[in-house]
């Protein structure tokens, strides 16, 4: 009988002790969330996930994106386009090219290559702005942004090479056509052409609305945008394997 009971005890105890080891590793476990539409946490354990390689992953797969581009500032008329400095575009780009260069992430099967795919979009993304921002000043810049070859009929009226004036009430023309008031539209671009500077802000206009709505076509982040989806598609697959992804506070629909 005392046997028999020491071994009962004895059970209750491993019982007690597996129990305790359960709680104290759902303690050490942490969660993390974000947003993108809803509310998504995970919950990881810190001593098999790095806190830092999991945001990251987070990041690159849901957002907020790590590989953005500084863009080029709103410049429609001649003292918006003194005020440039491209150069500052540049360094952005250089210093966010460099930090997604060494961000790190869990290991998971073709990050790397999807990395490398989200930087050669930045580093796209950063040519067009810069070619942009550039080309208010210089138009032959804009022929720098080489993937947008085909839209150098806007940047041969912008250099004089063709009718600047032909050129520009073609682009006004197809522009405005969707406008709430076409003709109040073509009316109000007009009327800048007649200005003293008419000259450059038909130019400037042509820099925004005739060579960059064209050359956006042909920005990676257009042209890839299925190979791109495909890829993040692909590791998030892996990534809730890995995790148990709890999602809720979905924002509704206007």
């Amino acid at each position: 009988m005392i046997r028999r009971s020491w071994i009962g005890w004895a059970s209750r105890l491993a019982l007690v002790a597996v129990t305790l080891g359960a709680a104290g590793a759902d303690a050490a476990e942490r969660t993390m969330s974000w947003d993108n539409g809803c509310r998504f946490t995970v919950r990881y354990d810190p001593a098999k996930h790095d806190e830092t390689r999991l945001r990251n992953t987070v990041r690159l797969l849901f957002g907020p994106s790590d590989f953005d581009s500084p863009g080029t500032l709103p410049a429609f008329d001649p003292k918006a386009v003194a005020a440039l400095d491209a150069d500052k575009i540049d360094r952005a780009c250089k210093a966010t090219l460099d930090a997604a260069a060494r961000l790190e992430f869990i290991a998971l099967s073709g990050v790397d290559d999807y990395r490398r795919a989200k930087m050669a979009e930045l580093k796209d993304s950063c040519d067009f702005d810069l070619a942009h921002t550039r080309g208010f000043k210089t138009p032959s810049a804009l022929r720098d942004y080489q993937p947008a070859a085909a839209c150098a009929r806007f940047v041969d009226a912008i250099e004089g090479k063709t009718d600047l004036q032909q050129m520009f009430r073609q682009t006004v023309d197809k522009g405005c056509a969707n406008n709430a008031s076409p003709k109040a539209c073509v009316a109000r671009y007009a009327a800048e052409a007649q200005m003293a500077d008419g000259a450059e802000r038909m130019r400037i206009y042509l820099v925004n609305f005739g060579w960059s709505n064209c050359a956006i076509n042909y920005n990676l982040r257009n042209t890839g945008e299925k190979k791109m989806e495909a890829m993040r598609s692909a590791l998030e697959t892996q990534f809730r394997k890995m995790f148990k992804v709890k999602q809720d506070k979905c924002e509704e629909a206007d």
